[in-house]
């Protein structure tokens, strides 16, 4: 499971493809024992206070957001294409009712306190920068505001956005 470290300015992948095609797997925790992932379809990376940064976004309601609350960084990783079936589990199922590791089979890592899949291709280890909750009095684009929170969604379950320094880049060799 070897991977090196690639300089978040030299950086250069289809960003936008990352996210919104390929999906990544949000994961934070204090050991590979006691962790949580789910899958995310959307986010950013780019610069944020004049560093490189990653924003992640997660529903209240989700049990990886009590890690993400409760710790200082956290990784976005991106599986191999042969492992994009493992989203259906880390999307659909919630870390409170199925131990989402076993389903799938992959293998929890630390990497300077930070955990994720030894299998992943691609990892951004972040450490967070900015906390904020997503707003309703803040829409402008109101056919977002109907999509992702008048669809039948509790609507207290609004969004957490993290900003997160990217510290580290790693690819699978």
């Amino acid at each position: 499971m070897g991977f090196i470290e690639i300089d978040p300015h030299e950086f250069d992948e289809r960003i936008v493809d990352l996210l919104g095609r390929e999906w990544g797997l949000a994961m934070a925790g204090t050991s590979p024992e006691h962790c949580n992932a789910m899958t995310i379809g959307w986010g950013q990376i780019g610069m944020f206070w004049g560093k490189p940064a990653s924003t992640v976004f997660i529903r209240s309601s989700r049990f990886t957001k009590e890690f993400f609350d409760t710790c200082d960084t956290f990784s976005v990783a991106f599986l191999p294409p042969e492992l994009h079936d493992k989203h259906r589990v880390f999307g659909t199922m919630s870390g409170r009712d199925v131990d989402k590791t076993e389903l799938t089979g992959l293998t929890p890592i630390m990497v300077d306190g930070t955990p994720f899949y030894g299998e992943s291709a691609l990892v951004f280890i972040c450490r967070k920068a900015y906390v904020d909750t997503v707003d309703h009095g803040n829409f402008v684009d109101t056919a977002a505001y109907r999509r992702y929170y008048e669809r039948g969604t509790d609507h207290d379950d609004w969004h957490t956005m993290y900003i997160a320094y990217v510290e580290k880049i790693l690819r699978k060799e």
